[in-house]
């Protein structure tokens, strides 16, 4: 063997490795690449077939004479959304284009623009120039709105609209779909005396929109193939070059009868100087202002349908959706659309999920597709003029179809009748009334829908009384009892939700139906706690000024706690505040001055806190044991502030309170600490470690100047071996005192559920 040729042999199987390992690497991105373009291909036919059929749709009936430029305007709007979406998307495989949603109402915006303009004695130039920015100006303004919902972040917003609405409208979209597409074959709009046109139409004008329209439905009902709707398409197109053979017509013929697009160049206006006919005012802007309440038509289709399209998008790739990042695309898109001449379009499922499921694996596929698009249409026009308007028509008539079978047959298994009918009602007021009428008709539903459905959910979380619910602050044993006794004396909620007026009604039914009860004790404070709620309107204020005037009939105290910040505001600025209402920062604070009022007033107070500690602890002891109990007690004083124990100190003794308070508090993360509970005179702090020779869990920190009696762990055995029977006294009060507390969480856990 030669010298050096251990190494040549190293350097080769090394050189080899790396060869592989970069092979590895190049097939799977070979491959993704193939598998992109390939998507792309399919997308791009589907593309121009939407773009197509949309384009014919605005330009048909009385604009039909315009149709050349239907087509171009959807392709502008074609290749230009589903580029910047493809690129700026949250989702990789996205296709984008003019969708049918918003094309059914851009539709009419159109016609109605074109009617104003005719009205208005404008000529045909004036006419289609309008037509055209009006188309322009739609796309900008929906651009404009749409990226501003993506920017203020106020996506989710439109999850609010309840869905029987959506459904409705969406329907209405369905029956704008088939009556453009009516419009298409008959140049009239579908009214019960332009029916009978459908019968003097030639074959072939129907019979392949028929069978496109039916056989689409059909198999795009369940799981959609990828190769469905190319084939349906071009089977469309067979059928209708195979009836035109046999009928013996030529293609100049069917052009001639309006079966096949117009020749179509890539220009936006032709035979136009725009900038002299803007100058010259050949714009009827009067008539586009006229119509501008059918644009935001127009852009709150296209809001709906990106959130929902997106959305299901997201649940069948299993991908992670950013609706904001979605509308702002989406508004990028339609502003350069509108720029360049092109109309409406934004995410498209269909088209999207039929990308993905041909191969696609990156944004590739969207770019290839929509500069496809542009080539075909640039290289070859020629190309678009010999498509069949029948096919275009049919693929109308699959999309209204399917939205007609969606809203109307599938979605009376989904909803109540009540919620239901409201979808046939929108459908009807925008078949009889028109697109404005059909949306105000919406509106007017979701609002009553929401008061309706809104006011049957309980806004009491909870209900309770002196004896169910009990602030943190820890009373004597007669205190607790009392206390129970009294509970009847308090009627307090805890509400949630958002509260207006329908709410607040059934708030001030509630306290008039208690006030007026029949009872052993009248109610003497009604408590209402916002801890749960998230916002109120102005028509609750007039609720709690009625609510207040009844509390001062019936001679009780109306308290409110924890208000949140804007709800107080709201109530200050009406004056609600100002009625003697008591406000506390939190339930608990307020129950405690609730709690402190109650044993203010009891006749029995003579027994309780206020005396002195032997007569406290008195009716728990024999005198001989009360008096050994006492001489071994050592008195503590304690300032407000001051630390009785610490958390983490050993347990060797428990303490009873004398007068004064101590709170049991634990630090947070940033030092603040949090009261838990606090102990008033008559009580007993620090057992627990005692009894399982445990460090304190937490600290105990006076609250007031306080004295308490100290009773050490030694002491406690001491006396045990010495005179049991006061031991014995001493443990049965210890627990009385634990199933007092008991008692207490007992009545708290029966209230919550």
């Amino acid at each position: 063997m030669k010298p050096g040729a251990t190494g040549s042999s190293s350097e080769s199987a090394a050189g080899s490795a790396s060869g592989s390992e970069t092979e590895r690497v190049a097939t799977p991105r070979v491959a993704g690449l193939f598998g992109d373009l390939a998507a792309g291909a399919v997308s791009t036919l589907v593309m121009l077939c939407y773009a197509m059929s949309l384009g014919t749709l605005i330009f048909s009936a009385d604009l039909a004479r315009y149709a050349e430029l239907g087509v171009p305007t959807a392709l502008v709007s074609c290749v230009v959304t589903a580029l910047v979406i493809a690129l700026t998307s949250s989702m990789r495989l996205n296709i984008a284009g003019p969708d049918s949603n918003a094309t059914a109402f851009l539709a009419g915006v159109a016609a109605g623009v074109a009617s104003s303009v005719r009205a208005d004695g404008g000529s045909p130039q004036t006419i289609l120039l309008t037509v055209l920015i009006a188309i322009a100006l739609c796309s900008v303004l929906t651009g404009i709105v749409l990226y501003a919902i993506g920017s203020s972040r106020r996506s989710r917003s439109l999850q609010f609209l309840p869905y029987p609405v959506v459904g409705g409208f969406l329907a209405g979209t369905g029956y704008l779909l088939l009556a453009g597409a009516f419009r298409v074959l008959t140049g009239q709009s579908p009214q019960w005396h332009t029916l009978g046109l459908l019968t003097h139409l030639h074959w072939l004008a129907w019979v392949p929109a028929l069978f496109i329209g039916v056989l689409t439905t059909v198999l795009t009902r369940g799981r959609q193939h990828i190769g469905a709707l190319p084939f349906v398409l071009v089977c469309g197109i067979a059928l209708f070059y195979l009836l035109l053979h046999l009928t013996g017509r030529s293609i100049d013929d069917a052009r001639a009868m309006g079966l096949l697009l117009p020749h179509v160049k890539l220009h936006f206006f032709p035979d136009m100087r725009v900038p002299e006919s803007l100058a010259q005012g050949a714009v009827d802007w009067a008539a586009i202002a006229a119509h501008l309440p059918e644009t935001l038509v127009v852009t709150s289709a296209s809001a709906i349908t990106i959130l929902m399209n997106s959305t299901a998008i997201g649940a069948a790739t299993g991908g992670d959706i950013d609706l904001n990042r979605e509308m702002r695309a989406a508004g990028l898109a339609n502003i350069a659309s509108g720029l360049l001449g092109g109309m409406v379009g934004y995410q498209s499922y269909n088209r999207t999920m039929l990308n993905a499921r041909a191969g696609a694996t990156s944004r590739i596929a969207g770019v290839f597709a929509a500069l496809a698009c542009l080539v075909a249409l640039a290289a070859s026009p020629d190309l678009v003029a010999l498509f069949p308007v029948p096919v275009l028509v049919g693929l109308q008539l699959f999309m209204g179809l399917r939205l007609m079978l969606q809203w109307l047959v599938g979605a009376y298994a989904r909803l109540n009748w009540y919620e239901y009918a409201l979808v046939p009602g929108i459908l009807a007021a925008i078949a009889l009334y028109g697109v404005v009428a059909g949306v105000i008709a919406g509106v007017i539903a979701a609002c009553v829908m929401f008061a309706l459905l809104y006011g049957r959910v309980s806004c009491v979380r909870m209900e309770f009384d002196a004896a169910t619910r009990t602030s943190t602050v820890e009373r004597s044993i007669e205190d607790a009892t009392r206390l129970r006794e009294l509970g009847g004396q308090l009627c307090g909620m805890c509400l949630q939700g958002f509260l207006f007026f329908g709410t607040a009604h059934s708030i001030l039914q509630r306290v008039r139906e208690r006030l007026n009860a029949e009872a052993s004790a009248p109610v003497r404070y009604v408590v209402l706690d916002f801890a749960s709620t998230n916002g109120m309107d102005a028509s609750v204020s007039v609720a709690f000024v009625k609510l207040r005037q009844l509390c001062a009939t019936a001679g009780a105290d109306l308290v409110l706690t924890a208000l949140p910040a804007r709800s107080r505001s709201l109530l200050a600025r009406t004056g609600t505040l100002n009625l003697r209402i008591h406000e506390f920062p939190t339930l608990d604070a307020g129950l405690e001055w609730i709690e402190d009022q109650l044993l203010e007033c009891s006749a029995d107070i003579s027994h309780s806190s206020a005396q002195d500690f032997r007569a406290t602890l008195a009716p728990h002891f024999t005198p001989y044991a009360l008096e050994t109990l006492c001489a071994r007690l050592e008195v503590r004083d304690l300032d407000a502030g001051q630390a009785l124990f610490l958390r983490g100190e050993p347990g060797d003794a428990l303490y009873l309170v004398e007068h004064g308070r101590v709170a049991v508090s634990l630090p947070l993360a940033d030092g603040r600490p949090v009261r838990l509970r606090s102990f008033g005179p008559g009580t007993v702090v620090g057992e627990m470690a005692v009894y399982t020779q445990t460090s304190r869990s937490a600290d105990v920190i006076a609250e007031a100047p306080t004295r308490v009696h100290r009773l050490s762990v030694s002491t406690l055995l001491a006396l045990e071996r010495d005179d049991p029977v006061t031991a014995q006294q001493f443990h049965r009060f210890l627990i009385k005192t634990i199933a007092s507390r008991l008692a207490v969480a007992d009545e708290a856990l029966r209230a919550a559920y």
